[in-house]
């Protein structure tokens, strides 16, 4: 036998589906409530469900875990604290969180309440790691396309809490790096509202239609000797839109197995074929994959054909109905009772170690026939509805005294009453009335410069050409690849005010070039750098780095609580995408903001190759590689491969442009105003820079839009 522990982690949309957890064995429960949950469209708990769900999980020492895993806005962070205040004081065992507004709160306000970094952070390596561990952190949720071997250096590096996903449905996107649902219907990811768009079918370039965009369902129940050794501490089972039985069935299976090795870890390991069976008739999509445990991507991976389910035998959910939900558990104990006349009757409960005694009425001198020891254990053990039932029970009476049935039934009541207060005591924790005070609004004085500067963003050598001929641009964030695809040749000496823009994704893979990009920060060609990750923020603490740190609109600040953080560690934030003009109106202008204006936004951040799965992997890292899809609508989908950090961008099918929006926005005044170009050629680039610098200057340029989109500036997300 092993000392390795290991937390089976099990998801729970509604309360039967928490209850079916439990009952087939998980160690832990992650549920949402009615707010701030990445999971808006399952039944989710009211608070009330939560508090009686934390009840009966800390009974037979299992743990809730809640999900305030979304982006959250500033109208609504006023709710958060008394949203959570009860579920604090009940004993929450930990939170799941995206939002660093949302994890500054809770750290302030709850101390106690343990932090786990939610898989939409995307922490994608040991930097970013490090870094929310120095929040208070005490688990991150890496990014699901991390390889064992990365997850071992989070672990050895940073000894935090690991929680990885085991089983279930998956996303292509990175987690927390998805606009598509957003950008194409309103329905934002980061609000836990995604309509699922890369499980549509797609045209590729030679005419098929197929679904590129469908990852298979997560399967590793033979790999859990692997993931165990990885030194992963909680194994998490997808599924909060699922039923019942399926979180039964595939919760009791991967128990078995996990309780298995962990017993007898020299052990051959096989997994049986019904075992197998079953958890592949449990609504998982048309086929399976092990996930990127030991694949950075795989075409396997991908469905490409039609996904679809395959079904459950009416005869195996019936089973796993009739063993884990109809069935209710019960905390075995032992009981011993006193009863003696002109004495008050006791009852004493004992389990897992804890011992209580429950004074009773005195018992009188029975006038006809006494009480005997059976007919008094019979009534003591009529434990009803609690979750207790008697294992042994020893009575003791002097056979001659007599207690009404209500006397003993209210001994009873109140014995069981004591023994669930103090198993649940330890749990529970108060709040005085500091804690549960209102969040501060955000002191909202200008502080900062609000110039509505151009900035421009590049991605490559023609488009960099391009702005060097315009001298009214005076910011540039320069893509990092450019220089490791044509050397420090592409810089020139300019009267600019030079970024380097660090890469989408940074990954163990990229490492090697981390001194490449610290011998050009530290050239005087650079006034700063663009971060796009928490990965990259403390790669520059990790080098003592001095100069400017821009924050990308991949770093969310959703609210003045997450702005006014960002601030401290930014020298100007680019706001959210996903925000509309009002929702930006209600950002603390104090801090020195910059907003994009221009450019063709990415859909989402993949490390699946579209490329390498309809065809082969071209492996060119020299020059910006895209495959084209075609959506059902006959747009025109563009997909760039990043041949050198190995990751795919999908972008919009036309570019954001706010021209039309230009005058309002520069009343509202920003810092800066970004131009961002992608796969725009140098003719392009300069078309669009001279027509913004023309608009900026209250001109009407000679020049008409045609494909564009206003992005969530009018609309914005639920």
């Amino acid at each position: 036998m092993t000392d390795k522990k290991v937390e089976l982690l099990a998801p729970a949309g509604d309360y039967q589906c928490c209850m079916a957890a439990i009952n087939a064995g998980a160690d832990a429960v992650y549920l949402g409530g009615v707010k701030f949950g990445a999971r808006a469209y399952a039944n989710n708990f009211s608070q009330e469900e939560i508090v009686d769900a934390l009840r009966v999980a800390h009974l037979f020492g299992r743990k809730i875990y809640l999900t305030v895993n979304t982006l959250v806005k500033e109208n609504e962070m006023q709710e958060l604290v008394p949203y959570l205040a009860p579920l604090y004081e009940a004993g929450l065992d930990g939170v799941i969180v995206q939002d660093i507004g949302v994890m500054k709160v809770i750290r302030e306000h709850f101390p106690e309440l343990s932090l786990h970094a939610s898989t939409q952070m995307t922490i994608t390596g040991v930097y970013g790691a490090e870094w929310v561990k120095s929040l208070g952190v005490c688990r991150v949720v890496p990014a699901r396309e991390l390889s064992l071997d990365e997850i071992k250096d989070i672990k050895t590096q940073t000894g935090l809490e690991i929680e990885c996903f085991i089983h279930g449905a998956m996303c292509y996107a990175y987690s927390g790096q998805c606009l598509f649902s957003s950008i194409l219907g309103g329905r934002s990811g980061n609000r836990g509202r995604c309509a699922g768009p890369c499980r549509l079918p797609y045209t590729d370039e030679r005419g098929n239609r197929l679904y590129p965009l469908s990852l298979k369902d997560m399967y590793t129940l033979s790999d859990i000797p692997k993931l165990i050794e990885a030194g992963i501490d909680s194994f998490k089972i997808e599924g909060r839109m699922k039923s019942a039985e399926y979180v039964a069935g595939v919760t009791s299976v991967y128990r078995k197995y996990i309780d298995q090795y962990l017993s007898m870890p020299n052990a051959h390991y096989q997994v049986s074929d019904t075992d197998e069976k079953l958890l592949r008739g449990l609504y998982i999509r048309s086929d399976i994959c092990h996930g990127y445990y030991e694949k950075h991507h795989d075409k396997n991976m991908i469905t490409i054909k039609e996904p679809g389910y395959s079904g459950s035998t009416k005869d195996a959910l019936e089973e796993i109905k009739k063993k884990y939900i109809d069935k209710k558990m019960t905390l075995a104990v032992k009981g011993s009772a006193s009863v003696f006349a002109g004495k008050q009757a006791l009852f004493t409960l004992e389990a897992n170690g804890i011992s209580v005694t429950a004074e009773g009425d005195e018992a009188g001198a029975a006038i006809n026939r006494p009480l005997t020891e059976t007919e008094i254990a019979d009534r003591l053990s009529k434990f009803g509805d609690t979750y207790f039932s008697l294992a042994e029970l020893d009575v003791n009476t002097d056979n001659k005294s007599f207690m009404p049935v209500k006397s003993l039934n209210e001994l009873r009541r109140k014995a069981c009453t004591a023994l669930e207060n103090a198993i649940l005591e330890p749990n529970c924790r108060s709040l005085s009335p500091d804690d549960t005070a209102q969040i501060t609004k955000s002191d909202k004085t200008d502080k900062s410069s609000r110039e509505n500067a151009l900035a421009v963003l590049v991605t490559t050598k023609e488009q960099l050409e391009a702005v060097f001929l315009f001298d009214e641009i005076k910011i540039l964030y320069m893509n990092a690849d450019i220089f490791l695809q044509n050397g420090v040749d592409a810089v020139q000496t300019c009267d600019k005010q030079c970024f380097l823009a660090l890469p989408h994704i940074l990954r163990k893979r990229s490492y090697q070039y981390l001194e490449t990009y610290r011998a050009l920060l530290e050239t005087d060609f650079f006034s700063g750098v663009l971060v796009r990750n928490f990965e990259e923020l403390e790669w520059l603490h990790s080098i003592d780095y001095s100069g400017q740190i821009v924050s990308d609109y991949t770093i969310y600040a959703w609210n003045n609580t997450a702005l006014s953080f960002c601030s401290e560690m930014f020298n100007r934030v680019t706001l959210p995408v996903e925000l509309n003009k009002k929702e930006l109106s209600q950002l603390s202008s104090a801090v020195p903001a910059e907003l994009m204006v221009y450019g063709r936004l990415p859909l989402m951040y993949s490390a699946n190759c579209v490329r390498n799965t309809l065809e082969k992997c071209i492996d060119q890292p020299q020059r910006q590689n895209v495959y084209t899809l075609t959506d059902r609508y006959q747009n025109a989908v563009p997909i760039v491969q990043n041949c050198i950090h190995c990751y795919n961008i999908l972008y919009n099918t036309v570019p954001l442009s706010l021209h039309g929006q230009l005058a309002q926005i520069q009343k509202r005044g920003y810092q800066t105003l970004r131009l961002e170009f992608t796969l725009e050629d140098g003719r392009q680039t300069s078309d669009v820079i001279q027509y913004y610098i023309k608009k900026s200057d209250g001109a009407e340029p000679d020049f008409i839009w045609k494909d564009f989109t206003n992005g969530h500036y009018k609309r914005g997300v639920e």
